[in-house]
């Protein structure tokens, strides 16, 4: 397989272009679009929440990926590129109609959106997949590396189809496009981490469960955005990970954070459930994306930043 390459290699050659971000107002959106801003491109904020604000110079239009094609086109006529981060997630909306979400949000949203693309002419599509698509059951996934995840899997199902949905419509149309496997996010105040970091900054004890079996390549909110941005600023093709590169357990995360915020051992227990335990997922190698620049934080470096947040919320609650 060919290696993919960027369309111009310099960041100076799209500056000044106008970025749609979808799911604006989410944890990641919002610090997409500061961190675009600050590089120097007009940005396009779609985003469901219309309250939600981004200060001075950002243009925010509604939109939801319930949207017909017609009113999507209206919301990108002036767009270069789009960066599609909406999506449900597991637990949105309950029950039979979350399930149906997954597919008619993540789906068939994303089929209307890239219709709408080409109707309105957008040149690029940056979409965020996720690495947790992979097989478990290998140590470490590559980009070439077989699918099948052994949990979450409706959801991580409906993330695979909306990939090769969103991949064949842009080469119909003629879209330059990459797509971005995110592996486990924290450090966006809304993650499994970061919320046990706040129990331990308030004093709560911490359970985990599973006989502390589950691990995940951890990668940090802000490099996730740093790397959209490269996607962006040097107008990758092709599929990457984007990941630490490294497998961590959850329970060597918390007595981490634990030692961090001065809490006692006995803070952490362990809750061993009736069920197989979840173990969660591989080490995604990044290192495709890391060869055009990609730099990931160190796991402590991230634990502590969390950790002075988690402390910071706790005192202002």
């Amino acid at each position: 397989m060919s290696r993919p390459q960027p369309n111009r290699g310099s960041g100076a050659a799209v500056t000044g272009q106008r970025i749609a971000v979808t799911g604006a107002s989410g944890a990641i959106g919002s610090r997409l679009i500061a961190l675009l801003k600050s590089r120097g491109f007009s940005v396009v904020a779609l985003q469901r929440d219309a309250g939600f604000t981004h200060g001075e110079d950002i243009d925010i239009r509604p939109f939801t990926l319930a949207d017909s094609v017609e009113t999507m086109a209206e919301h990108l006529h002036d767009v270069d590129q789009l960066v599609h981060l909406a999506a449900i997630i597991p637990g949105k909306v309950p029950g039979d109609e979350g399930d149906a979400a997954l597919w008619n949000v993540n789906v068939l949203g994303t089929q209307r959106l890239v219709e709408a693309m080409a109707l309105a002419k957008v040149k690029r599509l940056v979409l965020t997949g996720t690495a947790n698509v992979y097989r478990s059951d290998q140590a470490e996934a590559s980009e070439e590396s077989p699918f099948g995840p052994q949990s979450r899997v409706l959801y991580l199902a409906s993330k695979a189809a909306q990939e090769w949905l969103a991949a064949s419509m842009c080469n119909e149309h003629d879209i330059d496009h990459a797509i971005l496997r995110i592996s486990s996010v924290i450090g966006d105040g809304r993650s499994i981490i970061d919320k046990l970091a706040c129990d331990l900054a308030s004093g709560i004890p911490v359970h985990i469960q599973d006989g502390a079996a589950f691990g995940a390549d951890f990668i940090d909110c802000e490099d996730v955005c740093a790397g959209l941005l490269l996607a962006v600023e040097t107008e990758l093709n092709g599929v990457y990970n984007l990941s630490s590169g490294k497998r961590t357990e959850l329970i060597d995360i918390v007595i981490k954070l634990a030692e961090i915020l001065g809490r006692p051992s006995d803070a952490i227990q362990m809750v061993h459930a009736n069920r197989a335990p979840d173990t969660g997922f591989p080490a995604i190698n990044s290192d495709r994306l890391q060869s055009f620049g990609f730099a990931p934080k160190p796991l402590f470096t991230v634990l502590q930043r969390i950790a002075e947040s988690a402390t910071s919320r706790v005192k202002t609650a």
